[in-house]
């Protein structure tokens, strides 16, 4: 309650101390002309008035110009995608065979191709398409808008950062800081950082707030994107899931690059020649319908809240275990910085936050793993000599008794879990909410295609290295931690321990220990009869001859740590790298300021979109003629909310991070995805069948989430968890187009709109 309090009442000053947010136009209502306002059946419907990128040459262009064009366009996404498809299915397919052949460092090839070649063959044709259509479009007229934002507003965050930074490590280097008092300088930079921006870059009217201007260069834009889309998921939790699940833990490598594809070919030129605010007013317009923008609005509340209780719960965990703050004072901290930010300059100030962070995350998270590479291979190259390290964990893996090795696939899912997985996150990449209105705040199509290769790329470069911090890690402790004594395991291991993220279930651990202060594990045995405690000698105290039951083998009382008495939370892995290494305290406190930018870079992303959706989309729809000064203090009522709200969520600890985002990814493919993507490449789709499509989708995933949680090991055709969200997508997209085949077609106007959003 505390909190929440400081939090209202800092909004409050914030909104008496700078009320010019609010003051322009702000008795001018917003209103969009209809084609998402009801009509009676007699009506004839008119051309929507939407703003729609052209020039006077495109929009002249006679229509067997158009026909061509648009005939080529599909043609190159046909030829893209089969390519795209193919390396993504055909090394799953074989990846037993190709797994025998090793390439480069000693990479197995399967793994190799998933965990290197198919970001970089993504990341290839993003740029392509981009090159090609790029080259078209001006042939026929269609414009590049050089923004007129003036970078330079960046420049004095980006050099108070990268200089407060350096003199924080150089500072470190001659006074040996600990790693706490390290962590809470970059905290103090952040949020000095953030109050800049807010300050300087606030908005002034519903444009600026909510879109930026629409002034975002491409470059820029594609950095806002990747800091947007590397989530708390990405910089703490995907590097440990790949250590927990080997081979399998590629879906994720593979679909969260992969969709970038989708959203190059499909969809960013599209939405940016729609050009309105938010992605349900693309649906409203599109369908023509009020209740199937309401339905997206929903929608797309529902994802972004799921997302943002992911990256509140990562804040909360970088807080708690290197500041040693409390976890809702260390969200308060986090959250505070972005609502500071996101409720002054709302997108415009945003950005440039984006922007500064995704340099952050790129560096934080590419120096410690050159440092780690350099120390166990001698070559700071982590994305080629991660490649090593196969032979020695197997060495290890074999040493150690292990019965399922790193590199194999498919030890504990099926192909089809795999690949379903991976096509529910490309799909649902495509589709989230808050990567997707980024590309109205370019100043054209061009850019918004740009945009997607350059974000691509940013990712790419912290994706390729994701795989070798978890190669690096499980070599690391295979090698210093698995068969060594319970009583000798290194600090850093000790220290984890403590913090909740590692678990020694070695029964040795309990010497000394009450019933009352055991482990959960250790209950668990314990009520379950698996382990039984006679106090022979009255102390109250566990000792090892006091212990009886099936639990009790030579292994488990011989303190020495096997590897099936080692539980290891995903969310370990990277946080706890310049631990395991023995790096500096300043590599340490960079780590934190990467995970800590991760996580506040994409809930700034979405706290945007969930204001924007309440604001525009919900409350405009009921009240059309409400004033810029109405929508302004709506959104921020939500953005308050929402962020409040995420936060005590996240109290529960629903799953691990990447867990939780996978989730929010599903949702967002069964939901969103199948009907912007109808929406554009089939005249036919109409508001019946995306009303019915989201819904349906919506529905099938929430049911595939309720028997997750009550019965986590229940599949469906060897399908299970979030990848479960592929009968989601096929069910929304069945219904769309069985509903609007069984329907009226679209009107007229809708045609017109589909014509001027294909144009060039």
């Amino acid at each position: 309650m505390f909190w929440l309090a400081m939090v209202s009442i800092a909004l409050l000053l914030l909104t008496l101390l700078f009320p010019q947010l609010e003051r322009r136009d702000e008795e001018r209502p917003r209103t969009l002309t209809p084609p998402y306002v009801p009509r009676r059946q007699s009506e004839q419907p008119s051309m929507p008035a939407v703003t729609i990128v052209e020039t006077p040459k495109t929009a002249s262009l006679s229509r067997s110009v158009q026909t061509a064009y648009w005939s080529a366009n599909t043609r190159l996404i046909r030829i893209l995608l089969l390519v795209w498809g193919g390396s993504v299915f055909l090394p799953a397919m074989f990846a037993a065979e190709l797994n025998r052949i090793r390439v480069l460092t000693g990479f197995p090839l399967s793994y190799f191709l998933a965990a290197q070649g198919a970001p970089i063959l993504f990341l290839v044709l993003a740029a392509l398409y981009t090159a090609i259509m790029t080259r078209r479009d001006r042939q026929l007229g269609g414009r590049q808008v050089d923004p007129s934002l003036p970078v330079a507003d960046a420049m004095l965050p980006v050099a108070l950062v990268i200089g407060g930074g350096a003199l924080i490590v150089v500072v470190d280097v001659v006074f040996r800081l600990p790693v706490t008092i390290i962590g809470w300088g970059l905290i103090i930079l952040t949020i000095v950082v953030y109050a800049s921006i807010g300050i300087r870059g606030r908005a002034q009217d519903l444009e600026a707030y909510y879109v930026a201007g629409r002034r975002i260069p491409a470059l820029f834009n594609g950095l806002a994107i990747s800091a947007d889309w590397m989530s708390a998921a990405t910089f703490i939790s995907l590097a440990g899931t790949l250590w927990m699940l080997g081979y399998e833990g590629l879906a994720y490598i593979i679909g969260w690059t992969g969709g970038y594809v989708l959203l190059a070919l499909l969809l960013a030129p599209y939405l940016r020649k729609f050009g309105q605010y938010t992605i349900p007013e693309f649906i409203g317009a599109r369908y023509a319908s009020t209740v199937a923008r309401l339905v997206a609005a929903i929608v797309t509340v529902i994802v972004s809240f799921t997302y943002l209780t992911a990256q509140v719960s990562g804040i909360g965990l970088i807080m708690g275990r290197f500041l040693g703050v409390n976890y809702l004072f260390g969200v308060a901290i986090g959250l505070g910085a972005v609502l500071f930010c996101s409720y002054l300059g709302g997108m415009k100030a945003v950005t440039w936050t984006q922007v500064i962070q995704a340099i952050v995350i790129v560096a934080t998270y590419l120096i410690p793993a050159a440092l780690l590479s350099l120390r166990d291979t001698g070559v700071a190259l982590p994305q080629i000599m991660y490649g090593a390290a196969f032979d020695v964990i197997a060495d290890l893996e074999s040493t150690q008794n292990i019965p399922k090795s790193y590199a194999e696939p498919f030890n504990d899912w099926s192909v089809w879990q795999f690949l379903a997985l991976a096509f529910c996150l490309m799909c649902g990449t495509a589709g989230l909410p808050h990567i997707l209105v980024r590309f109205y705040t370019t100043p054209s199509v061009i850019h918004a295609r740009r945009s997607v290769s350059w974000a691509l790329l940013f990712i790419a470069l912290v994706y390729l290295t994701i795989p070798a911090y978890a190669a690096f890690s499980r070599w690391e402790i295979l090698a210093h931690v698995v068969g060594q004594s319970v009583r000798s395991l290194p600090q850093w291991a000790v220290n984890w321990g403590n913090a909740g993220l590692l678990s020694i279930t070695d029964l040795t651990t309990l010497e000394g220990e009450t019933v009352a202060t055991v482990p959960g594990w250790a209950k668990s045995l314990l009520e379950s009869g698996g382990l039984q405690f006679v106090d022979a000698n009255g102390d109250g105290r566990i000792q090892i001859e006091e212990l009886s039951g099936r639990a009790v083998t030579p292994t488990s009382i011989d303190g020495i740590l096997q590897y099936n008495e080692l539980k290891i939370s995903p969310d370990l892995v990277v946080v706890s790298t310049p631990e395991i290494v023995g790096l500096p305290g300043a590599v340490a406190a960079l780590v934190i300021a990467g995970g800590l930018a991760a996580a506040l870079s994409t809930a700034d992303g979405l706290l945007i979109v969930i204001t924007s959706s309440v604001a525009l989309d919900v409350y405009q729809s009921l009240n059309r003629h409400a004033p810029a000064r109405t929508l302004l203090a709506i959104g921020r009522i939500a953005l308050f909310l929402a962020a409040v709200l995420a936060a005590l969520t996240a109290l529960r600890q629903l799953g691990i991070i990447v867990e939780l985002v996978a989730w929010a990814f599903s949702i967002a493919a069964a939901t969103l995805f199948p009907v912007l993507t109808l929406g554009i490449f089939w005249r036919r789709a109409n508001r019946q069948g995306a009303i019915a499509g989201m819904i349906t989708g919506l529905l099938a995933v929430a049911g595939a989430i309720v028997i997750n949680l009550l019965s986590p090991s229940t599949n469906f055709l060897g399908i299970s968890g979030p990848a479960t969200g592929i009968f989601g997508i096929v069910a929304a997209l069945v219904m769309t187009i069985v509903v609007s085949l069984l329907t009226p077609p679209p009107p007229p106007a809708t045609q017109t709109l589909i014509d001027a959003v294909r144009r060039p």
